[in-house]
């Protein structure tokens, strides 16, 4: 039995050309970016809730994990947050966001 060394080479071209087009896209998505979507994100589904927040409410953390980039936070009110943990390409990391309470209040 020979080794299928086409297949070998197909599957490592199709990984090279992945991980350069991940790359090239993880350099070309900037950090502002990445907030306004999931500060629009948070936006629309607070009004889809009947609350009213500004997009401004949203913040980002630099993150110390080892997959995520960073985490966007945004402000309910004073006590509750939502959180995205974003990886480096700007996917969201969870099913969901977070929902958080602050302590302390």
């Amino acid at each position: 039995m020979r080794f299928p060394w086409a297949i070998l080479s197909m599957l490592t071209m199709i990984a090279l050309v992945s991980g350069l087009f991940l790359g090239i896209k993880s350099k070309r998505t900037t950090e502002t970016e990445i907030i306004d979507f999931y500060a629009n994100s948070f936006e629309k589904k607070m009004r889809e809730q009947g609350v009213l927040i500004d997009k401004s409410a949203c913040y980002a953390v630099v993150s110390n994990r080892f997959w995520e980039r960073m985490r966007i936070i945004c402000d309910i009110d004073t006590s509750t947050f939502i959180e995205f943990p974003v990886g480096a390409w700007g996917q969201l990391l969870i099913e969901e966001p977070r929902i958080g309470l602050r302590k302390g209040i």
